[in-house]
């Protein structure tokens, strides 16, 4: 049997999309799963185990100059995609775009959400039905694997690339006990106190000897270098000098992390991560880390969630009320209790 699974974007959703092919070839062992996703993240779908990456470089359409290679590289996929003899091609993205590359399958089956957006929902043989607003991003995915007779038990292998040792070597972590710190989001919102971050790093290199790897985007390494500089002898600033792969790598080892409800979150959720995510003006039910090695720590105010990413309560320039709620001493306290917690299921 051969599967196609189409998710193109955006880091989040791909990482809370890797469980489907996990599953997939746990049903099916002798089948071929094959993956179309954008480039960046083609190293998340090989470490899912897909068979196949089908990538399209989105990024290219944003700059005029660079049409010509965009336009080349959707037509080479989009050429070869009809001759694959997919069985199945399950459309998890729900967009216009995604639909149209399901039709390219020319699968003998095509499954979709029913509340695809942009007319997706054309391109489909079967429409799946799901409750968002109450359902993790993971368990809607677990749903459209339901019309393949496939119940999920919430269990998967956490995903790590074969390549791993040899990143950790590549960052000089291979020695060293770790925790991972993600800074920063792009909702202003959802930012937690760069100074609380720091602390939290002081109190984590007290109590278990870790370094704090600082991770971002390129556009991220001065913020983090900022909170490096707080705490130079904890932390060491990656923003910037990761691709997702690696960054996979990185999580699988890492004996815990601290995060904001961002992309690389799911990531680390996806690698098996002990987590604390610290959630603000997002439900923790749709949008935060899906397992069971994650605890969430999130203010009780009443206007959560309230989806805003600025804080309309708050002064201009500071983080959020939510989230300077949360002080150092609670993430601490987590941490302690979520390690403790799995040190003693370890045990049994």
């Amino acid at each position: 049997m051969k599967f196609l699974v189409i998710k193109p974007s955006s880091l989040g959703d791909v990482a809370c999309a890797m469980p489907v092919v996990a599953l997939l070839k746990r049903r099916y062992p002798d089948s071929t799963v094959d993956w179309l996703v954008n480039k960046e993240y083609a190293g998340l779908a090989y470490a899912a185990g897909a068979d196949r990456v089908w990538t399209i470089d989105r990024r290219a359409w944003k700059k005029i100059v660079s049409w010509p290679k965009a336009l080349v590289n959707y037509l080479g996929v989009a050429c070869k995609l009809p001759f694959q003899h997919y069985d199945y091609a399950i459309d998890l993205q729900g967009l216009l775009r995604s639909g149209i590359f399901t039709a390219l399958a020319n699968a003998k089956t095509a499954i979709g959400f029913a509340d695809g957006r942009e007319c997706s929902t054309w391109f489909y043989d079967k429409k799946v039905t799901v409750t968002r607003k109450l359902t993790h991003a993971t368990l809607c995915n677990m749903a459209v694997l339901k019309e393949l007779g496939i119940e999920s038990d919430g269990e998967w292998p956490s995903f790590v690339p074969e390549d791993s040792e040899y990143t950790l070597k590549k960052f000089s972590l291979a020695q060293h006990g770790y925790f991972i710190a993600v800074p920063t989001t792009r909702w202003k919102s959802k930012n937690w106190v760069p100074e609380s971050i720091a602390s939290v790093g002081r109190g984590l290199s007290e109590r278990y000897g870790l370094k704090g790897v600082l991770v971002g985007g390129e556009g991220d390494r001065e913020l983090c270098e900022s909170i490096r500089n707080l705490a130079p002898d904890v932390f060491l600033n990656l923003a910037g000098q990761t691709d997702w792969s690696q960054f996979l790598a990185l999580a699988a080892e890492a004996l815990c992390a601290v995060t904001p409800d961002t992309g690389p979150m799911h990531v680390m959720a996806a690698a098996g991560t002990p987590m604390i995510a610290l959630m603000g003006p997002t439900d923790p039910r749709r949008h935060g880390p899906y397992g069971p090695r994650s605890r969430v720590l999130q203010s009780k105010r009443r206007c959560l969630p309230c989806y805003h990413r600025d804080c309309v309560l708050g002064e201009e320039g500071k983080p959020s009320l939510c989230m300077a709620d949360l002080t150092p001493e609670m993430v601490l306290e987590a941490v302690d209790d979520l390690l403790k917690e799995l040190r003693t299921k370890d045990d049994k």
